[in-house]
């Protein structure tokens, strides 16, 4: 499997969240050698069908004024850079925008005005059916480094490209990955010691290969195998490594219902444990995992779909090849 970025994509709206994930894009679109697209949108609701709305001059001058801004930015640091700005609802705009090969980049906080371009909301629609990779830049943290990075080595179908793009973003900034195995302590508690036994081995085997994957591309790795919840180990181990960045897959799991997930999502308590409510299903359970993961990281949570999964479009190659 090919995993490439051939782009970065910005989504801002001129907020002082957006221009903090402004800064972590122009780094990353530096430091991977890389383009820019910087995309805003004035917040104009769908036309009827017998009519045409039109933005309003504010609305059509702020969002100028948001893409001029990281222009601005782009160019002093030597980013080759191109720009629009459209009309129509917020995340739609975002998700034209984006298209194989892109690395989407969105803050986790927006404005709140009515009409305006919600990055906050954005990025919450978005991270329910990623169309490409979505890097979520948590606000105030302006001075990206990229020098130690989480990774969150599961079983799921979305693990090796997660991995391929943490170990580029590593090589990049010649940064150090700190992969993560989970055993989720729900199914040690309930499985027979040798069954726990063989989860165990599994998880040390995925961050084996994560760190042999590593060191092939000459990238530093730790390596951490812990049995727990999966976002509370997550993010404790950010905590612990000292990372500066969080990169973790979402789509279909393995081969068990539970594995990455944290409990119900309606059920379950802001760090992730678990409560009364129903598990989630297999294609859930590690969008579980990102989705409190992204609300709660104090550093950039990088989300990558499985290829298939991507946008629920199959059939255009994968979200890491451009056509």
């Amino acid at each position: 499997m090919t995993v490439t970025v051939e782009r970065v994509v910005l989504a801002t709206d001129g907020s002082a969240s957006a221009a903090t994930a402004a800064a972590h894009a122009v780094f990353l679109a530096r430091v991977l050698d890389v383009p820019l697209h910087v995309v805003s949108a004035t917040g104009t609701p769908p036309a009827p069908a017998t009519e045409t709305a039109a933005p309003s001059a504010s609305a059509a001058f702020e969002a100028e004024e948001a893409v001029g801004a990281v222009t601005r930015r782009a160019l002093l640091a030597g980013v080759r850079l191109t720009s629009e700005v459209a009309g129509g609802p917020a995340a739609t705009v975002v998700e034209r925008a984006v298209g194989d090969g892109d690395l989407l980049v969105l803050g986790r906080r927006g404005r709140t005005d009515s009409g305006r371009f919600l990055v906050g909301s954005v990025a919450e629609r978005i991270l329910d059916d990623p169309p490409a990779p979505t890097l979520v830049v948590p606000a105030g943290l302006s001075q990206p480094t990229y020098r130690r990075i989480a990774l969150l080595a599961s079983d799921a179908p979305s693990s090796e490209p997660t991995a391929t793009l943490a170990r580029r973003i590593a090589a990049a900034t010649r940064g150090t990955l700190e992969p993560l195995a989970v055993v989720d302590e729900r199914d040690a508690a309930i499985a027979s010691p040798e069954t726990r036994r063989a989860l165990e081995r599994e998880a040390r085997t995925r961050v084996k290969d994560v760190v042999a994957a590593a060191a092939r591309d000459a990238v530093e790795s730790g390596g951490t195998v812990r049995t727990g919840v999966p976002t509370a180990e997550l993010l404790a181990h950010v905590e612990r490594t000292g990372a500066d960045a969080v990169v973790l897959g979402v789509g279909g799991n393995g081969r068990s219902g539970r594995s990455g997930g944290d409990g119900g999502s309606d059920g379950s308590d802001e760090n992730g444990e678990s409560g009364d409510a129903p598990r989630p299903s297999e294609h859930r359970a590690t969008e579980v995992v990102a989705n409190r993961t992204v609300r709660h990281a104090a550093v950039p949570t990088l989300v990558v779909p499985t290829p298939d999964d991507a946008g629920n479009d199959a059939d255009n190659g994968g979200p890491y090849e451009h056509r």
